[in-house]
Order: C-alpha cells, then structure tokens, then sequence
C-alpha cells in the first residue's frame, strides 16, 4: 500500500500536467514528458525517472517520480502531516461486500470436456464417461455460504 505522501505526490504530478496544458510554453506532444514538464517538477520538488530510481531519464513517454529530499514537496508535505492532516481515500482497499451465493455454475467433465450447467450443490455426471462433473471457477456451495 501507497504512503500518504506517495499518493499525494503523485497527485502533484498530474497537476504538472495540468499546469503545462494551461500555462506551459512547450505542451507535449502526446503522453510525452518533456524538459518544461520535468523542469517544473523539480521546482516542486519531485525528480522525473523513468524507473523511478535515482540518475535515470528525466524525459519520455512513460515517466514516474522521486520525491527530492528536503525539497518543497517535502517540507510542505511534512507541515501538512504535522497538523493533523490525514488522506482519508474513499476508493481505500475495504473488505468485499457480502453477495448472494451464484445461481448457476458451469460444470465440466474431466474426460470428455462436456460442459453443463446447473445449481452450485446439485450433483452431476457425464453419463458416456463415468465422470462425476465438476464446477468449474467456483467454489462450492458451502465455501459461498460460510
């Protein structure tokens, strides 16, 4: 999981975009990163990378960041934290909500590859094999409703 301050500084710079698309003399071409871009990055304290490590291409199609130490981004961001402020995400990792156990689920036989389908708990076999069929990609109607 992302800190607080890797979400927000990504935050940032996609607002480097914003600002280049409004207010930058050079707009990229496409989804390029260019010097204007990762110039303005720097002045706000995050490193363009390409890699994301220290020393790489600060330019390109695709383009991550650094955060520079003791830049602006970080103290600002080191006073935002020191008063309190929490990132509170709606779309955070939450448990899955409860569902209603599947109605229907294919069931395959292991010989053949017949495939049927049916109820999760009803018992069927391919008659021309022998084989009890078995649902495929689900679990079963116990594990659904524990």
């Amino acid at each position: 999981m992302l800190s607080s301050a890797a979400v927000v500084s990504t935050l940032l710079h996609e607002m480097v975009h914003l600002w280049q698309h409004v207010l930058g003399e050079k707009p990229p071409k496409r989804a390029y990163h260019n010097k204007e871009w990762a110039a303005k990055m720097q002045r706000v304290g995050l490193m363009p990378s390409n890699t994301g490590g220290v020393g790489d291409k600060m330019t390109g199609a695709q383009m991550t960041h650094y955060i520079i130490a003791d830049g602006p981004f970080q103290q600002a961001f080191a006073a935002l934290a020191a008063s309190g402020w929490k990132l509170n995400l709606e779309s955070a990792m939450r448990p899955g909500e409860l569902r209603r156990p599947v109605s229907k689920v294919k069931f395959t036989c292991p010989a053949c590859g017949a495939n049927v389908w049916g109820k999760p708990d009803v018992l069927v076999a391919c008659i021309p094999c022998e084989q009890k069929m078995l649902a495929v990609g689900v679990a079963s109607y116990e594990q659904q409703v524990a």
